[in-house]
């Protein structure tokens, strides 16, 4: 079997799974979980097989269309930041399907969310191993319509659906100034291809070198979330939990993460500036939003897009990369964890109307969720980065690289300001959650801690891998430093990662000032609304959006509609006067004509009567006519 094949195989295979699934129905409702789960699993075991078999990089490419005088191709490219993330996609699915095959097992459509879930995992495939930003904008596509089906996958939630309608058309918005990038890279790059962007066209100029960097970059700020398109993915919420896991961790929002990777060649100076602004920005409001949360998923959903938001900070570098890959296995681990709560409070207060995702209405679940638990607080440490964890070596990976650049251009040392600031707050909130929902006692008097337990093991095992992961040992011989990864040799060798020291030292002293800021105010429960940025959010987007629409609506039906209606009774006018013109001239005169000859072939045929008698008379008549006309 030739790599190519294979490759094929890895990017279908999923893609079988959705139609399996689909086609098995609810006659074979609990069998799909299980088809799903073992696909991934081969699917992951080819990629490993893969990774024996090619030569890192490669590339493969099929001729597709001709467009003009260029040719079109599909191709793949296989480089280590492919390999990686096909190996996590297929990682975090195969844990996020073992999870949802208990924690869906009451729900009548789970050959339906098994397969939406292994379209998502096809569509996020074909990002990773097409070789060129027309295939990657296709597959960029499916995985937002992905994301529809599965957020509104309960869609007789009112909620729900909105929910996924609002996730599908805010991601329209970043995908149009992504598509116009394309464009751009076309007209000056002469292809779509991703290897070809390293090369500097001769007619670029810099100022359209960064226009088509930041279109580009659009399409990363939709899907990953970014200010001002961050609002989607709070609602995205409403789906089962276990999508959110998969969104979160490896599909969607890590697809803007991979797709920066992919085009920093294009990416000038100014560029980068506006990159990490945006980037420093929403891991700012993140933090804010995730502090006044009451919903255990959604503190967890602006966590996600503060993190993205310091990715972003890593301009698209091996050091972005490297934390996209353990905040995969923390924040994958956490919103399972999450899962595993609410599960639990919600079959222990079955026939009890309660919200199951409300923080106040917990507490005290360390004595019946021991495992989810332990496992829950490394997950959180991961993420606000103590030492030993592995959220620890990818922020200051980011930190450090963010300095270095700071020696060129001094405005990246504000945002490794507000770096640091972000790292305090994302130790408070995640302090505090550990508190509302684990420690003190149970504030729900819905139902009875006797009746709350841990979920099955195929709840706990994912838990347990995603909790070992989330160490740092795992990733560096030296949990204190991370340089000494093997993620910089096994991603980007060329790439030097400069030691900085102090950094180490401000991060524990920020993650040690935020976790006892939140110990503080462990009691405090936060109104669960940023009422100043609602205000600014709504005047300066929302408000200006609807005003610009009402006037377009306006000008349409009062201008172009007015323009349109009159010059269509224009033109009922002038039919009317050409009927008039056809009807009684260009009708009228042969009309006329036939009328005449008509009544002269009467007069003539009455003559010709076929009775010889008048014949005579006639002839005699002409006869005598003829010779008065001759005598006279």
């Amino acid at each position: 079997m030739t790599p190519a094949i294979i490759i094929w195989f890895i990017l279908l295979t999923p893609l079988a799974g959705f139609g399996i699934s689909i086609l098995l129905g609810k006659r074979n409702n609990a069998l799909s979980g299980w088809i799903a789960t073992g696909l991934s699993g081969l699917n992951l075991l080819l990629t490993i097989w893969l990774t024996q078999q090619i030569d890192i990089p490669s590339h493969f490419t099929f001729s597709w269309f001709n467009l003009g005088n260029s040719s079109i191709s599909f191709g793949f490219l296989l480089d280590a930041n492919a390999i990686m993330m096909l190996l996590l996609v297929n990682f975090i699915a195969i844990l996020v399907q073992l999870f949802s095959i208990d924690y869906m097992h009451e729900d009548t459509a789970q050959y339906r969310y098994f397969g939406f879930i292994q379209l998502f995992v096809f569509s996020m495939l074909g990002i990773i191993l097409t070789d060129n930003l027309l295939c990657m904008y296709a597959f960029w596509e499916l995985v937002g319509l992905s994301s529809y089906l599965l957020i509104g996958f309960w869609y007789t939630k009112d909620s729900a659906v909105k929910a996924a309608k609002k996730a599908f058309l805010v991601n329209r918005v970043g995908d149009l100034g992504f598509l116009l990038g394309i464009f751009l890279v076309y007209y000056f790059w002469g292809n779509f291809s991703f290897l070809s962007l390293g090369n500097h066209p001769s007619q670029i100029t810099p100022e359209w070198a960064t226009l088509t960097g930041i279109l580009l970059f659009c399409g990363c700020m939709g899907k990953s979330a970014q200010f001002p398109l961050h609002t989607w993915l709070p609602d995205a919420m409403e789906g089962p939990t276990p999508v959110s896991a998969l969104i979160h961790a490896a599909t969607m929002v890590a697809a803007g993460i991979f797709l920066l990777a992919r085009i920093q060649p294009v990416f000038t100076d100014t560029a980068y500036i506006v990159i990490a602004t945006i980037g420093c920005i929403t891991m700012l409001l993140g933090s804010i939003y995730a502090i006044f949360q009451t919903d255990i998923k959604k503190t967890l959903a602006y966590s996600t897009i503060s993190q993205l938001g310091l990715m972003l900070i890593g301009l698209g570098t091996a050091t972005s990369l490297f934390h996209l890959l353990t905040h995969a296995f923390f924040k994958a681990g956490l919103f399972l964890a999450a899962g595993s709560v609410i599960h639990a409070l919600h079959h222990a207060g079955h026939n009890q109307h309660f919200d199951a995702q409300d923080m106040r209405l917990m507490g005290g679940l360390r004595k019946k969720l021991p495992f989810t638990f332990i496992v829950f607080v490394i997950f959180a440490a991961a993420l606000a980065g103590l030492p030993l964890f592995s959220g620890f070596l990818s922020k200051d990976a980011i930190l450090a690289n963010l300095y270095q650049m700071a020696e060129l251009n001094p405005y990246f040392n504000w945002i490794g300001g507000f770096t640091f600031i972000g790292i305090v707050m994302t130790a408070f909130y995640m302090s505090r959650q550990v508190w509302l929902v684990f420690m003190g006692e149970l504030r729900n008097e819905a139902i009875q801690a006797n009746y709350i337990h841990e979920g099955s093991i195929k709840i706990k095992f994912p838990l347990a891998l995603l909790a070992i992961l989330s160490f740092g040992m795992i990733f560096s011989t030296n949990p204190f430093h991370a340089g000494h990864s093997w993620f910089w040799h096994v991603i980007n060798p060329d790439f030097i990662l400069a030691e900085n020291h102090w950094i180490g030292y401000a991060s524990i002293a920020c993650v040690v000032l935020g976790i006892g800021l939140g110990y503080i105010s462990r009691n405090i429960i936060f109104d669960n609304k940023v009422p100043t940025f609602d205000k600014l959010y709504d005047l300066v987007w929302v408000q200006p959006t609807l005003l610009l629409a009402q006037g377009l609506q306006y000008f349409d039906k009062q201008v172009i509609d007015q323009t349109v209606n009159s010059l269509a009774n224009v033109q009922v006018i002038m039919a009317k006067i050409v009927m008039w013109f056809d009807s009684r001239w260009i009708d009228g005169v042969p009309n006329a004509l036939a009328s005449l000859t008509g009544i002269i072939g009467k007069i003539t045929r009455s003559v010709q009567g076929g009775k010889v008698q008048l014949y005579v008379v006639a002839a005699l008549m002409g006869l005598i006519s003829l010779i008065v006309f001759i005598i006279y």
